[in-house]
């Protein structure tokens, strides 16, 4: 909630820069993520944080926070309300529990991989029932058509579905709230996607790890779907 006040209390007259891997960054992004990290030290000291715009801490600990102070940075610079606070919890490595929070939309979501939680109600994913009903998003469909994976996305899209750039963390919301399909990623790092695994399995959608490396190029579907979408993105884990 503090988050989310701070987010809000700024989002005029925003200022960008543009970090070395082309994406950018606002002041508010740094001030979210120091509040979110001194509130973290202050409560767990002996836990470590990765985060998305500074140096990790106290790496190697049993407890790991994972922190995206605002995932959806374009969205949040030129007023679109598709970001959001991403918070999660590694134990010995592996994600735990995950949060999920939508300033603008006043949406909550939170998971342990056994159940996810929408504003304190469970919530689950839908059942894929057919490509012509389906909704199929991605953060950047630029990004996928210049990498290896273009030529199975452009047979994917001859499926018959929906497809909406409605990505970031806002297109696992959708996920988890029943409303879309599948979301695809590709070049992730850990901030944007250790903190959502915990919440998309707590709502039983299904993960195709497709990447060279785990947690990087991932397809979170909906149950029914997984074996189709496994036959373009083969998995490798």
């Amino acid at each position: 909630m503090e988050a989310a006040e701070i987010i809000l209390a700024a989002k005029e007259n925003l200022v960008a820069n543009t970090k070395l891997d082309g994406t950018i960054v606002t002041e508010t992004d740094l001030k979210v993520e120091r509040h979110i990290r001194s509130r973290i030290e202050d409560k767990y000291p002996e836990h470590g944080i990765v985060g998305e715009e500074f140096k990790d801490h106290q790496v190697g600990a049993h407890y790991m926070w994972v922190v995206d102070p605002i995932d959806g940075t374009t969205s949040y610079f030129h007023g679109a309300p598709l970001f959001g606070t991403l918070v999660g919890l590694l134990k010995d490595g592996k994600p735990t529990y995950g949060s999920l929070r939508l300033p603008i939309l006043d949406q909550m979501a939170s998971g342990d991989g056994q159940r996810c939680i929408i504003n304190d109600k469970v919530a689950s994913a839908k059942k894929f029932e057919s490509w012509e009903e389906s909704l199929l998003l991605t953060s950047d469909e630029r990004r996928i058509e210049d990498s290896p994976h273009s030529v199975p996305w452009n047979e994917l899209k001859t499926k018959g579905g929906t497809f909406r750039t409605w990505g970031d963390c806002f297109g696992y919301y959708l996920l988890c709230a029943g409303k879309a399909d599948a979301m695809f990623d590709i070049q992730l790092k850990p901030c944007d996607i250790l903190p959502l695994l915990p919440i998309v399995t707590g709502a039983g959608c299904k993960i195709i790890d497709f990447g060279d490396e785990p947690n990087v190029d991932l397809v979170v579907c909906a149950p029914g779907l997984e074996g189709e979408i496994s036959e373009l993105f083969p998995p490798k884990r």
